[in-house]
This record gives structure tokens, sequence and C-alpha cells, in this order.
């Protein structure tokens, strides 16, 4: 028995089901640090677990035992949907620091989902590494099918990106800043443009200098801008920094537009978790640049706790296990 490989089958399992770790530990009448341990492959289930296990996954015990179905059935893609990302085992050093390791993440088209962490734990490496900002050290990333290493062009081509304080030109209107945008990527297509417009609600402002816009309306101009290629993917790092509670509702507005009715999949990445569980369909943890849990938003919402006592929880988990190995240490 590999226990590191059924380790890591028990965590597919259980996301696939959309239940959290807390979810298994009740029902087997056991901690949710005893189920994070099994899936970091730390320990293995007792035999007595191992039929509730079978019962609860719908896999037999010898698949649980071998860390694999004979027959692939994960229900995340039951609904053929199709991937516009996908990220396998990507790590990252810098100055011979490694700052994200081992990375997986999938997101489906028309999907959100919120990256969230502690300051410091990775999110924007992440994000500027699947953007080729930094090459990464190992790992792969493909973008709506396209190897980010061997179709770069045809891989960024699929994303629109708001990363850290975007630029804009001050001194131009906002309809220049998004022509100059159409001029670089020869789009003429001003139809669709004056649509992006009217979704950020720029209608009325879009002829005035950006230097008199708000800071609310200088990030919806920078979606629009974002979505000038009608990108499959929008990434967002921390877009609501600065905002007032009326900008950050009418960006968490637009973006739900924009997932729902374009069929764009987005990835924010925020230290605010009221807005993340808001707009989110699915969450990942990242902290010391790994990623330690996902889950969708309903799993948390069937426990009745919000998505920050759950961030938490699992944030104490790794903390208590890193204690009780530093004492064994």
């Amino acid at each position: 028995m590999d226990q590191e490989k059924m380790g890591k089958f028990i965590s597919e399992l259980r996301k696939e089901k959309g239940l959290t770790q807390k979810d298994i530990g009740d029902r087997l009448n056991i901690s949710d640090n005893s189920v994070s341990k099994w899936e970091r492959g730390i320990n293995a289930p007792d035999i007595y677990y191992l039929g509730p296990l079978s019962e609860l996954f719908g896999v037999s015990i010898k698949e649980l035992l071998n860390g694999e179905r004979y027959i692939s059935k994960n229900k995340k893609k039951m609904d053929n949907r199709k991937p516009t990302l996908e990220v396998t085992n990507l790590s990252k050093k810098l100055s011979n620091k490694t700052i994200i390791s081992d990375i997986n993440m999938t997101i489906y088209e028309g999907e959100v989902v919120g990256l969230i962490g502690p300051n410091g734990s990775g999110k924007s490496t992440l994000i500027k590494t699947i953007l080729d900002l930094y090459h990464s050290n190992s790992g792969n990333v493909k973008i709506c099918g396209f190897d980010l290493k061997k179709d770069f062009e045809k891989a960024l081509s699929n994303i629109g990106c708001i990363v850290e304080r975007p630029d804009l030109y001050l001194y131009l209107t906002g309809m220049q800043n998004l022509k100059m945008t159409m001029l670089i990527n020869n789009i003429q297509d001003i139809d669709y443009v004056k649509k992006i417009i009217k979704l950020v609600g720029l209608e009325e402002r879009i002829n005035d200098k950006v230097k008199k816009y708000s800071l609310g309306m200088k990030q919806r101009l920078c979606v629009a801008n974002a979505l000038i290629r009608k990108p499959k993917l929008l990434i967002l790092d921390e877009p609501t920094n600065g905002l007032d509670l009326l900008g950050i509702k009418e960006l968490r507005d637009i973006i739900k537009n924009i997932s729902q009715n374009m069929g764009v999949s987005v990835l924010i990445s925020s230290h605010i978790l009221m807005e993340v569980e808001a707009i989110c369909d699915y969450i990942y943890i990242i902290n010391e640049g790994k990623i330690i849990e996902e889950f969708s938003i309903d799993a948390i919402k069937r426990q009745n706790i919000s998505l920050e006592e759950e961030f938490l929880r699992q944030i104490s988990n790794v903390n208590n296990e890193r204690g009780v190995e530093h004492e064994n240490n």
C-alpha cells in the first residue's frame, strides 16, 4: 500500500463529493486533523474506517487501498465543461527559495474561483507564474488546452488580467485607453467594445479623462481593458484593494455578469473573504506556497459556516501539524 497515493486519492474523492475534511471527520466521529493527516500521507486510515469510507465515496476497499479507481468518475468533469486553466505540479523558486511548490489547479469554463491565503503565502507568485511573468522551475500550465511553454502566444491570447496596480493613461479618456488596446491587438470590433463599456457601467463617463475617474471607475475601466481580446479566462489579483463598499459591490456584480452571461472563467486572488464567498463557486487555499485545501462554496454553506471560519480552521490545522512535527524533532 502506497500511503501517500492513498491519501491523495481520499482527498480527490472528498473534493468530488464537495465535502470538507470536517464533514468527513464528523461522519466518522474523528477529528478533521486526522483526515488531514490521511490526505497528506502522514497516516493511513485504520481498517475500521475503510468500510465507511468505501460506502461514502462509492469505491471499493481495494480501490481505496490502491489509491486509484479502475474507471475514473471525476464528478467535477461530468457536466462536460472544458477546462480553461490546468495547472499541474507547478513550482517556482526565487533567489533559491521555493515560493510555490507542486501546485495543482483546474478551472472550468464559466467558473469563478477564489485563491485565498495569508500574506506572503504565494498567491501573487502563483498568478505571475501562470502568466509566465515568472518562468516556472517545474510543472506545466495549459490555458484552453494550449501549453504555456509550447504555444505561448496562443495560450496567453485566451487570458485577460489585472495584476497588482494596473496602469492607465490618465491624460487620455477612457475610450482612448480602450482604443490603444484595440490598436495594439489589431481589434476592430467597436460594437463589442461598446458592449463591454456598458457591462462595466461607464457609458456616461467613457469620454472623460481617466484622471477624473474615481478608483472604482479606474478599476472598472481596467476590467473592460482586460476583456478587449475576448478572453476565456480573466485573472484578477486583489481587484478590490482600496475600493469602498459601493465600488466593491459594483465590481462583484460585473464579475458575476462576466461569468454567467459571457461564459468567461475568473480567477480571483483576494484577502476580503466575504467578497470571495459572495462571488466564487470554488476555493483554493494556499499557505507557504502549497495548496492546503480546495472545496466548493456550497460545501461550507451546507455546514452553516463562513468561508472565514473554514479558512482559519485550515490554517490552524497546518500550524498545529507544524508544531507537532517540531516537537517530534
